[in-house]
Parts: structure tokens; C-alpha cells; sequence
């Protein structure tokens, strides 16, 4: 869980963004889906909003991006992951090969 008094800073402006913003975090690492934060009162304008919630990911260290809308103030959390994925390997032996395993060659 991540609480908002830890990502403070000596701005209330700010302040009272990150209050709204690290619950959706949190919500949105675990959860493992987007979560969106809507429009609040604030003074803080757009791009201002948006490398707060930028900062707040990296001091949290968590995989997510920021999705946000250029008119409002309102964004998305949207976890990303990945997954480690193994293709299965081909079989070394051809349809060729196997048809001769079954018989005898003479030299």
C-alpha cells in the first residue's frame, strides 16, 4: 500500500493532488488495470498535473504510465507488464527424416 504522506512535498498545491493520485495508484499496481482519475479542483494546470503523477511513479518505483487528457484534468494510471514468454522450439527432425528412420538404408 502506498501512502500519500510519503510522497509530500512543501507545495499544499501539490499535496493535495498526490492525495488523489497515490490511492489511484495504488489501485491501479493491484488491481493490474488502467484506473482513471477524474477532473478535481485544482490550480495546478495540465502539464504541471501530469509530471506530478510522473514523479510520484518514479519515487514509487512501480511500471505504469500516465495517459492524460490535453483539455482536463483528469488522467490515467495504466499498469504495464510483461511476461517472460518461451516459444516452444521446432522439432529438430523433418517429415523427410522421420519416413527414412523407419527403414533400412544399404550401402
Amino acid at each position: 500500500m502506498l501512502a500519500p504522506e510519503t510522497f509530500f512535498s512543501w507545495d499544499a498545491r501539490e499535496n493535495k493532488a498526490i492525495s488523489r493520485l497515490v490511492p489511484a495508484l495504488d489501485e491501479a499496481v493491484a488491481s493490474g488495470r488502467p484506473i482513471a482519475v477524474e477532473g478535481f479542483p485544482t490550480t495546478l494546470t495540465n502539464r504541471q498535473l501530469v509530471a506530478l503523477a510522473v514523479d510520484v511513479i518514479k519515487r514509487a518505483e512501480v511500471n505504469v504510465a500516465v495517459l492524460a487528457d490535453g483539455t482536463q484534468k483528469a488522467l490515467t494510471f495504466v499498469p504495464l507488464s510483461t511476461t517472460l514468454f518461451i516459444r516452444p522450439r521446432r522439432p529438430r527432425t523433418t517429415h523427410r527424416e522421420e519416413v527414412l528412420a523407419g527403414h533400412e538404408v544399404f550401402i
